[in-house]
């Protein structure tokens, strides 16, 4: 009787069982739908809050981005100080897609908006990735969207939080929004980037060397501020003489350089392996009675293309940063002599430095407001404190971080020489051996800004990887030095052609070693050569 007693009490507590199940909802799970949804409106650190996060199980559209796989995007601000808005994007793959990883994502110029590109290839990858928008929003449809610095003007802690702080605060919530959408932490966190995005990989890595076990740094505009003075002075030819740098002449001046020293590594190939062996002059092409137009310079752009080459220097000779290489002309106009010259250098000085929109970069006394913009204070630090880069990764390396950095040796608009100055400095402190166990720098030859150009130098970060290994693709050779203690040792990089297909493949080497044609096979075939010191490094400078 007690028996069936029992029986019919269960019974009849069942419809209640029922309906309570049917009423609660189930609890999130690790890397689920739930779980993303469980992120909306948490403060999940000090002043950071998460505005939206929704759970896209086909993708969608990120405004020119478009996703075809299943994530979490998680949409927050922070606001270190009274007069910070730091906007960032977390984009989580699926629990079972996850590769255990975080990734964060670096931007380029002055730009304050999101990096979606750079986050769909981690994304892609599997990793969980980030992406700030430095602590400003910049409207990039605007013509000079990614230069434009009025978000400056009258607002000094803007200045920090775009030249160092917005990444670190940005990294440290996304990695908490990792933790709590998963159920716990990233085994390991990389930061890449290009152009601003290196600048901000090596402020990671100086700044806060906690943030991130391993850092792809692409052509950084480490020495930022003396790097605008150095654009400044590059575009002074154009804004003074409109014919001084012209596409017709710089096309000239590159055929004749690309003429003069492509031989010099033993292969003609269209590519210079490394410009500091080239001597070319261009004063060897002025006009004179009887030159044909289309292979002759005028003397103004002799003296313009002089000046590139020579980098900024005060009236006494005082060098203040690096010249270019020759081989990067090609792309001189669009950066030197377009209506806003300069990139992010047109609106630096009115708005960030001198916070005086009236002043005309035309003006700008180089003995004078170059020591007065470097010193200038801002927010309580100076503006060569804020934007530069102190080289010095002793923290980094001492708790075992890697490094690589790379930059084309064509670059029109971060030097490669600056790259090397930077990579000097660290070797001068560790040592050789030291500063190799944790830092590597690959030159490409023939790469333009970040990519692009006649060389070969499709190797992941700022271009899609073709092949994710170690030997094909920086970020896998990074993990690779992260996790398995294997330092990279070459990258195979790619050239594609019009339809986006490899017609090159080169080895690129660890700095200072160079790729050298075996003198047989396929000269577009990385098979081919080797990677070795050349015999002439004690005598190449900059």
């Amino acid at each position: 009787m007690g028996h069936l007693r029992t029986l019919a009490s269960v019974v009849v507590l069942l419809p209640a069982l029922a309906a309570s199940s049917q009423a609660a909802k189930p609890a999130p799970g690790p890397g689920d739908a739930a779980s993303c949804a469980a992120l909306a409106g948490k403060t999940i650190a000090a002043n950071t809050q998460i505005e939206s996060a929704e759970y896209l199980p086909d993708g969608g559209s990120m405004g020119t981005t478009q996703v075809a796989t299943p994530f979490c995007r998680v949409i927050g601000v922070a606001t270190p100080t009274k007069d910070s808005h730091i906007g960032f994007e977390v984009w989580l793959p699926p629990a079972a897609q996850w590769n255990g990883k975080f990734q964060g994502e670096g931007s380029g110029g002055s730009a304050g908006s999101i990096s979606r590109p750079a986050m769909l290839e981690a994304l892609k990858a599997g990793y969980a990735t980030m992406s700030t928008d430095n602590g400003h929003i910049t409207d990039t449809s605007q013509k000079n969207g990614g230069s434009e610095q009025t978000w400056a003007l009258g607002h000094p802690e803007k200045m920090l939080d775009f030249a160092f702080r917005a990444m670190h605060v940005s990294t440290v919530a996304a990695k908490q929004v990792v933790r709590s959408f998963y159920g716990r932490a990233a085994g390991q966190s990389y930061f890449v980037g290009c152009s601003q995005g290196g600048h901000h990989a090596l402020m990671e890595a100086s700044r806060y060397p906690a943030d991130y076990d391993g850092i792809v740094a692409g052509a950084p505009a480490w020495h930022w501020a003396n790097q605008m003075i150095n654009a400044t002075w590059n575009s002074m030819a154009a804004l003074k003489d409109a014919s001084a740098l012209t596409a017709e002449s710089t096309t000239i001046l590159n055929k004749a350089v690309i003429a003069a020293c492509d031989r010099l590594d033993g292969l003609e190939d269209g590519v210079i392996s490394d410009p500091r062996r080239c001597r070319f002059e261009p004063a060897t092409l002025l006009c004179k009675p009887g030159s044909a137009a289309d292979a002759c310079l005028s003397q103004a752009q002799i003296d313009a293309a002089g000046r590139i080459y020579k980098g900024v220097h005060k009236s006494d000779g005082t060098a203040l940063f690096q010249g270019f290489a020759r081989g990067s002309e090609l792309k001189w106009p669009q950066m030197w002599a377009s209506a806003t010259p300069g990139g992010s250098s047109w609106d630096f000085w009115r708005y960030s430095v001198f916070q005086d929109p009236q002043f005309h970069n035309i003006d700008f006394d180089f003995d004078r407001d170059a020591d007065r913009g470097l010193s200038t204070v801002r927010a309580g630090m100076r503006i060569a404190d804020i934007y530069n880069v102190k080289p010095d990764l002793s923290a980094f390396r001492a708790r075992g971080g890697k490094l690589i950095i790379y930059h084309g040796w064509a670059d029109e608009q971060v030097t490669p020489f600056a790259s090397l100055d930077f990579y000097s400095h660290i070797a001068a402190q560790q040592g050789r051996a030291a500063t190799d166990a944790f830092l590597r720098m690959f030159m490409l030859p023939g790469i333009s800004h970040c990519s692009g150009g006649p060389g070969a130098g499709n190797i992941g970060g700022a271009t899609p990887a073709l092949i994710r290994d170690p030997q094909h693709d920086v970020v896998a050779a990074l993990d690779a030095w992260v996790i398995r203690h294997q330092a990279p040792t070459i990258l195979i990089a790619a050239h594609l052609d019009a339809s986006k297909t490899s017609d090159r493949t080169r080895p690129l080497c660890p700095f200072p070693q160079e790729a050298h044609y075996k003198g047989a096979g396929d000269s577009n075939d990385a098979a081919n050569f080797v990677c070795a010191v050349p015999a002439d490094s004690q005598s190449l400078s900059n």
